[in-house]
């Protein structure tokens, strides 16, 4: 394998990778990374169905949620388990969306 130029970065998961850093590597990386994206995606989208099927099926109830992380501040109140479940998973496809990112260094 030929060494990668050296005036490349390569950035996953808001990392920094070395671009001295062996293009077998630095190609692990990307595969996991996605590996761990499309798992966060499949399982996201399993709770939103979920949460929809609930909301349609009429469960009710009520839950109270209050998150404070790292500054961010989320508020619900009496709200039913379908929707706790629906917003659980659009937090999980958001957080685990693939961010594998190719920057030229000048």
């Amino acid at each position: 394998m030929s060494k990668p130029s050296n005036n490349k970065n390569f950035v996953v998961n808001g990392s920094q990778i070395n671009k001295n850093t062996p293009l077998e590597t630095q190609a692990i990386l990307a595969k996991y990374q996605f590996f761990y994206s499309t798992m966060g995606l499949f399982l996201g989208l399993s709770a939103i169905i979920g949460g929809i099927y609930l909301f349609i099926q009429g469960v009710s109830g009520s839950s109270d949620w209050y998150v404070n992380f790292l500054g961010a501040e989320s508020k619900i109140a009496q709200a039913a388990p379908g929707v706790i479940l629906f917003i659980v998973g659009l937090f999980m496809v958001f957080v685990t969306r693939y961010k594998y990112k190719h920057i030229v260094a000048k």
